[in-house]
């Protein structure tokens, strides 16, 4: 059996800042499925950027309770050069999807929020997407694409 080396994927792609990612098997799937997706992201977006989330950045939910999404993918409309997206991202495996509903009602919330923030002349779209698992990864497409198009 043939296996792709992460590094062999990603070591000439602009849009991931790190050669590899060297965390759970449903994080590293979700890497090489945003891979096989980017082009056609990149017809819509430019300046797209995904960011393996080193334990810097938290988000809160309304009882205060944190976490740290494990990717944030950031992209800018080609045709309205003034907005940018923001999307959390959360790969997790199947054992942990009970475990961690709470993150996931929260990222649902988040998406329900359709917030926006101006920056100057620049408008970001903050939003999330629910959790990628193989299992579900069409849903989680589709989901994605959905996230990119709201505005």
């Amino acid at each position: 059996m043939f296996f792709l080396r992460q590094e062999d994927l990603l070591h000439d792609k602009e849009w991931h800042i790190f050669n590899s990612n060297y965390e759970t098997i449903e994080e590293k799937d979700f890497v090489i499925m945003f891979a096989r997706r980017f082009d056609s992201i990149n017809e819509k977006f430019e300046n797209i950027y995904l960011i393996r989330n080193e334990r810097v950045i938290k988000i809160y939910d309304a009882k205060g309770n944190a976490f740290e999404p494990d990717f944030i993918l950031f992209a800018k409309q080609r045709e309205d050069t003034h907005l940018t997206y923001q999307v959390f991202i959360e790969p997790k495996g199947q054992h942990l999807m009970g475990t961690d509903q709470w993150k996931e009602h929260f990222l649902k919330l988040l998406r329900q929020e359709k917030k926006t923030i101006n920056i100057d002349s620049d408008k970001y779209r903050i939003t999330a997407v629910p959790f990628y698992n193989t299992i579900t990864e069409n849903e989680f497409k589709k989901s994605l694409e959905d996230a990119l198009t709201e505005i």
